[in-house]
């Protein structure tokens, strides 16, 4: 699967990001800036996997606040009640409801445009993805992604 990071930016605009820069931020290695983006007062990422035909197989949500251009552990913690949660309606939850909030009204048409793909394409959607994935499960990112081809072929 090939993996691709997009973040809001200021003007609710999706910003594609070099993958190397965003995992560089989520390990605490560089401040926001690196991206070349700006953002507000949190990062809104959007990570999308895609087959090697280049649609989209899953999309993945996460909002995370930032102090000093860098993701705060609460907000990491909160993303990982979010993706987590265990009651009957997921999304009901305190900490997936704020996941689910303050998104540009017009994101999946954003998506599509930037993956050059109809928007009807954009049907598998989650909290957290990835890079959660693997702080949580303690693996590397390669073998969360393995995870996700292994699954997507079965």
């Amino acid at each position: 699967m090939i993996v691709s990071y997009y973040v809001v930016d200021h003007n609710s605009q999706l910003q594609r990001v070099p993958c190397d820069r965003l995992e560089a931020l989520w390990k605490g290695d560089v401040a926001i800036d690196a991206l070349e983006c700006i953002v507000d007062d949190e990062l809104r990422l959007i990570t999308v996997l895609s087959d090697d035909y280049l649609e989209p197989v899953y999309c993945y949500f996460v909002r995370l606040e930032l102090k000093s251009g860098k993701i705060t552990d609460e907000s990491r913690i909160e993303a990982f009640e979010a993706m987590t949660a265990r009651h009957r309606r997921r999304k009901g939850h305190p900490a997936a409801r704020r996941q689910l909030e303050g998104w540009p009204t017009d994101w999946r048409p954003q998506l599509a445009v930037a993956l050059d793909v109809p928007v009807a394409q954009l049907s598998k959607i989650g909290l957290g993805g990835p890079l959660l994935m693997s702080e949580l499960w303690g693996l590397p990112l390669e073998k969360v992604i393995e995870y996700f081809e292994d699954a997507n072929e079965g």
